[in-house]
């Protein structure tokens, strides 16, 4: 994703994925631990009544996202979205607070269910390059299916300087943890030179495939998102490679 959040490993965050680098488990049990705590993050702690509804809930939380993507979050009233659905304002504000609670919250349900699908799908993969490679595919092709969250998260959400303040913050940092942690097993495999760094080179593989996701949700180009992602992820892996194999 094209992020202006940094990935630094003086955060909380990356201490926590050096502290899984570094254990003395072997390499399986430490990508295991890693695609374990992502998925299972906790939600962002609200003050939303505990015996509410889970229909009414997932009723506001479409009408957000559809209101969100159509609208955008600055022009968008709390009752816009109470009208999108089909309750009153006073019903919604039992739920959410606030518009930004909302607007919180609905990228980080798909986040959550992405890092799912990913960890399930990346079970019979062996290498660095393979994992890689269907990361960047599955988060182009995620976007593609779920073009109204994208547009939210990459256009809007993403950029926002109060993310900083949030526990969505932590959700995104994840996205490019994962690819950190690859990276380094990459320049152990020799797929990748172990000389460059590895956040370096993690946002170069993130940050191009995500312009590639953003470019086609402002212009719907290139037509077939997945594919592109692919093949932008599949050039810069095989330059990585080519690269490693130069300074050997």
């Amino acid at each position: 994703m094209k992020s202006k959040i940094k990935v630094s490993s003086d955060s909380a965050q990356e201490v926590g994925i050096e502290a899984i680098i570094a254990s003395d488990a072997g390499p399986s049990t430490e990508w295991d631990a890693l695609l374990d705590q992502i998925s299972h993050r906790p939600k962002r702690v609200t003050e939303r009544k505990q015996d509410r509804s889970k229909r009414t809930e997932q009723q506001i939380m479409g009408a957000a996202l559809r209101v969100f993507a159509r609208d955008g979050i600055s022009r968008v009233r709390i009752a816009d979205i109470a009208a999108e659905a089909g309750i009153s304002t006073s019903t919604l504000y039992e739920y959410y607070k606030s518009k930004e609670d909302l607007a919180y919250d609905v990228p980080l349900s798909h986040l959550a269910e992405f890092f799912e699908s990913y960890r399930v799908a990346v079970a019979d993969k062996v290498t660095a390059r393979e994992k890689i490679l269907l990361y960047l595919s599955m988060s182009a092709d995620y976007a593609r299916e779920h073009a109204e969250w994208a547009r939210i998260l990459y256009l809007e959400i993403w950029p926002s300087v109060f993310v900083n303040e949030t526990e969505l913050r932590h959700s995104m940092n994840d996205f490019s943890r994962v690819i950190v942690f690859l990276v380094r097993q990459a320049m152990a495999e020799g797929s990748m030179s172990s000389d460059r760094d590895a956040y370096e080179t993690a946002a170069m593989l993130v940050g191009s495939v995500n312009q590639v996701i953003i470019t086609w949700l402002l212009y719907r180009r290139p037509r077939n998102l997945t594919k592109a992602g692919t093949e932008m992820a599949e050039r810069l892996l095989s330059m990585l490679a080519n690269e490693a194999r130069e300074k050997s």
